[in-house]
């Protein structure tokens, strides 16, 4: 499959429209944080001042690898007479010891249970550079936050690893944080669970998982029995397309269930409670293979109890190679979804964002929006009025953007 089209495709949005339940939305621009393709990003309150700041990985457009926390200062707006003012979300560069990285994944997670949250980082770094070559090296990187400030766990145990996904629960009840996580190695595809042994690192857990190379993951208690189960999708070494379903007997020890997801490429997964019942519910969004190579298919899986669950094509049009969100973006107590990818392979101008609100557990789409390849994308409250909006980046017809939707 051709670069263009790889499991980094994800949107940006490009079109401007009113929404019912959200009243208007307005592009703001980025000020001091850049535009990355191949990246990855993920916004959390890291200094407890009540607004989010973005831990950013990706390539920049003069091809060097980069890295970097970038705290929120203001939000900004200028004047502009006779018409609407120009709004910036401007952010400043918070500098410490860290590995540059691209192709990877960010999330933000209190890994050491004090209440402060760290940062788990996973791609592809640089191991030797000349001035002729480049060789490169799959990381996982932990950074601890002590207060403010940032110190590397250099002794985490943990594999490096790139295309890859990575998340953190305490699996085995001991209290302690663990991790689960997944993709390319040095020496092959890898997935797993490690415990944490309370001083920094981890070791392998009870479960042998089949090696697989992520584009989602998520973790949920799927079954209501007070531990974290997970849902993992991507390709097996051989590259075949899977998405698989991991139930946790309370100690750490996996049961993969009989559940038939259909085999999609470039997945992703995701938990919520759509119909108030108080369990959660799966949606699947991936590529199926069609006549014109691919196209995306959204499947939702409606929970039964007891690990059971009924899936329908839900209608929804399908998207590959980007992600999905269950959030209740608008406060009325719903969870709505926003996914986001590849529509069609043979569609060059595919990649779009879909955002769909829940009207009484039916899914209204209320915005369908371009998109950019090799992007990143997060979804939160930027501007502090209590509904969600969208960071990305990526490239848009041969450029790259950074651009903040609010709405």
């Amino acid at each position: 499959m051709s670069g263009r089209y790889s499991p980094g495709i994800i949107l940006a949005m490009c079109l401007f429209l009113t929404l019912p339940a959200f009243g208007q939305r307005q592009i703001a621009g980025v000020v001091g944080m850049p535009p990355v393709r191949f990246g990855a990003l993920a916004a959390g309150d890291y200094d407890g001042d009540g607004d989010d700041d973005v831990f950013l990985t990706g390539e920049l457009r003069n091809g060097t690898i980069h890295a970097a926390l970038y705290r929120f200062v203001e939000r900004r707006e200028t004047p502009i007479p006779n018409s609407a003012p120009k709004i910036d979300a401007v952010y400043e560069r918070v500098d410490f010891p860290k590995r540059n990285v691209k192709g990877g994944s960010v999330i933000w997670r209190d890994l050491n249970s004090d209440g402060r949250l760290d940062i788990l980082v996973t791609g592809l770094a640089i191991e030797e550079q000349t001035t002729t070559t480049t060789t490169y090296k799959p990381a996982t990187d932990i950074y601890i936050n002590g207060g403010g400030t940032f110190f590397v766990n250099g002794t985490s145990g943990l594999p490096g690893v790139h295309r890859s996904r990575a998340d953190a629960a305490d699996f085995n009840g001991d209290g302690i944080v663990d991790i689960v996580l997944g993709g390319e190695s040095e020496t092959g595809a890898v997935m797993g669970v490690w415990l944490g042994r309370g001083d920094g690192s981890y070791y392998p857990g009870p479960t042998s998982f089949e090696a697989l190379v992520l584009t989602s993951l998520a973790i949920s208690d799927i079954d209501l029995d007070g531990d974290m189960d997970f849902i993992a999708g991507g390709f097996t070494a051989t590259g075949r397309p899977t998405v698989r379903l991991f139930s946790n007997d309370g100690t750490g020890v996996f049961t993969r269930e009989d559940t038939a997801f259909p085999e999609l490429y470039f997945p992703s997964a995701a938990f919520g409670d759509i119909d108030f019942d108080n369990d959660e519910d799966i949606l699947v969004s991936g590529g199926k293979l069609a006549p014109t190579i691919l196209r995306g298919e959204t499947w939702v899986y409606r929970n039964n109890g007891g690990n059971r669950f009924d899936g329908t094509l839900s209608g929804l049009t399908g998207l590959f190679g980007g992600g999905a969100y269950f959030r209740d973006m608008d406060g009325d107590q719903d969870l709505d979804f926003v996914t986001w990818g590849q529509d069609d392979l043979s569609d060059p101008e595919g990649q779009q964002l879909q955002v769909f609100e829940n009207i009484d557990l039916s899914f209204l789409r209320i915005a369908r929006l371009r998109g950019v390849l090799f992007g990143a994308l997060d979804w939160f409250d930027a501007d502090g009025n209590g509904r969600l909006d969208v960071l990305i980046t990526g490239e848009q017809e041969g450029k790259l953007i950074i651009t903040l939707y609010e709405f």
